[in-house]
């Protein structure tokens, strides 16, 4: 689906605030609230926009620590990879993972309340994932940049 100067703007406009009424999106899109409100749902359709989550503050939530743990599979069997997939998918404490190339098998990025917190997310749920030969953790001092909206070019 090809996706013009106001499609790109409504979605900029989203990514700013999911939660902004038709007509505030189409005040600063320059069209009307019925062709808006028709294109949003028309990206909606399209797969364009998957759906609409609020963005929580982890630390406020008592989540005080990030980081990103880099997994090795001992082989690359498919029973190893289903298992491997369906605990992390089990487990509420990873937010993202991500198969990866390169030394490493996957980037799983975790959060947790604090370093012992971690230590046991670590040591006691992903080392002991059948099929997980190496893990290494990187803790996150600071966000730079989080990763919140898309470039739309």
């Amino acid at each position: 689906m090809p996706i013009d100067a106001f499609d790109r703007k409504i979605l900029a406009t989203l990514q700013d605030d999911a939660r902004m009424p038709v007509a505030q999106v189409a005040e600063r899109t320059a069209l009307s609230a019925t062709p808006v409100s028709r294109r949003i749902r028309k990206l909606e359709e399209d797969g364009v926009i998957l759906g609409y989550q609020p963005v929580l503050d982890p630390r406020r939530l008592g989540l005080e620590l990030s980081a990103y743990v880099l997994i090795n599979l001992e082989a690359h069997r498919d029973g190893n990879i289903e298992r491997f997939e369906s605990a992390i998918l089990d487990n509420d404490y990873v937010i993202a993972c991500h198969a990866v190339t390169g030394d490493m098998d996957y980037l799983v990025h975790v959060v947790a309340r604090d370093v012992e917190h971690l230590s046991q997310i670590t040591l006691k749920s992903l080392l002991r994932i059948p099929g997980v030969r190496d893990v290494k953790s990187i803790i996150v001092l600071e966000t730079v940049k989080p990763p919140r909206r898309l470039p739309l070019g």
